[in-house]
């Protein structure tokens, strides 16, 4: 009788005792952020073709980039350095000299030059900076706003920023790079907002040698 009564209860329990159930899982998938590549469009860069006006500072009002301003950004630590076969050689590392003076832009493979452009420079009150820094962006067929019309210029031949955008300088407000041109007829010349002008060929036989990080100095030569 005993015996009965204890199956019977353990029957019962077993029947209240609700089944456990799954918790879904963590999701797995991996997010992957958008590609920035494609059109897009720079960070208000200073130097916009002649016939079109000098593009809108992300903050603040514009103002003529000086000789004074800071490069991007200054080490504090010593990079690390590489060792054995994983260390480039040092003439394989490519850096830019751009010479105002000259108005041209050399192209270095350790000390050897490789590559040369005519350019337009900064125009009076608009003076390209003078320093070391380096190259922060680059953007393929870039976008650009007039901040005085509001007109927005997409990739394409009308496009005051031309084929490519290569920048290098910023002082939060403004920004200057090299990039390509409608106004073919101002290189050689002071005629822009402070970024460096290039024709399109030119800068687009450029964008490939260099990347993030490429070391850029201007010096008054």
């Amino acid at each position: 009788m005993l015996t009965t009564m204890l199956a019977t209860v353990s029957t019962k329990l077993s029947a209240q005792t609700p089944t456990p159930q799954k918790l879904p899982s963590a999701p797995t998938t991996n997010v992957v952020p958008k590609s920035t590549g494609g059109s897009q469009q720079p960070i208000a860069p200073s130097g916009a073709a002649s016939n079109s006006t000098p593009a809108k500072p992300a903050t603040g009002t514009d103002r003529p980039p000086t000789a004074k301003q800071q490069p991007l950004s200054t080490p504090t630590t010593k990079p690390a350095v590489a060792t054995g076969s994983d260390r480039p050689a040092v003439e394989d590392v490519v850096s830019l000299v751009l010479k105002l003076k000259e108005k041209r832009v050399y192209v270095y493979r350790g000390d050897k030059v490789i590559r040369k452009y005519p350019v337009a420079i900064g125009k009076k009150g608009w003076e390209t900076p003078v320093g070391e820094w380096q190259v922060m962006e680059k953007i393929k067929n870039p976008a650009w706003t007039s901040f005085k019309t509001g007109e927005v210029f997409s990739p394409g031949t009308k496009n005051p920023l031309g084929a490519r955008w290569i920048g290098f300088w910023t002082d939060g407000k403004d920004v200057i790079g090299f990039h390509g041109t409608t106004n073919v007829k101002s290189i050689g010349t002071a005629a822009s907002h402070g970024c460096v002008r290039m024709r399109n060929r030119d800068v687009k036989a450029l964008f490939p040698l260099v990347k993030v990080g490429t070391t850029v100095k201007v010096v008054n030569e």
